[in-house]
């Protein structure tokens, strides 16, 4: 049986600083090998610098994961031609483009349009790209 390791990685960037003595790094009077935060850091391209930014990110990350986790199924509960409208309004095109582009009348994309903003209860365009982001709807690009 694995032993578990006692240090978890998301308290490296809890932490406002770090010392470094001798080929150790000092951490509320905690010691931790120098190779460890070093290779950790290294594997991801990143420096000491960074700490700060790495808690920020694991924060959001978090958000995005709560955010993701209580709005599965309002997603999941549009329509193919409803999610294909939602991505066509996340990548800027207007009423009258979306109908063209997918050869329907413009009211019926209003209708599809409403019915989104219901189901999502959307009630701002940074809803929608929150839910653009959480399923990621720019990765397909």
């Amino acid at each position: 049986m694995k032993k578990k390791s006692t240090m978890e990685v998301k308290k490296l960037y809890e932490y406002n600083e770090l010392r470094s003595i001798d080929n150790k790094y000092q951490i509320n009077n905690k010691e931790i090998p120098i190779n460890l935060i070093e290779d950790f850091l290294g594997f991801y391209n990143l420096g000491l610098q960074d700490l700060s930014h790495l808690k920020k990110f694991s924060k959001n990350l978090k958000e995005e994961k709560r955010f993701k986790k209580l709005n599965k199924s309002k997603f999941h509960s549009l329509t193919n031609k409803e999610t294909q409208i939602f991505e066509l309004v996340v990548y800027g095109k207007s009423t009258k483009e979306i109908a063209t582009l997918l050869f329907i009348e413009t009211t019926t994309v209003s209708t599809h349009r409403k019915n989104i903003k219901q189901k999502l209860e959307l009630e701002s365009i940074f809803d929608l790209y929150k839910y653009a982001n959480a399923f990621n709807v720019f990765e397909k690009i």
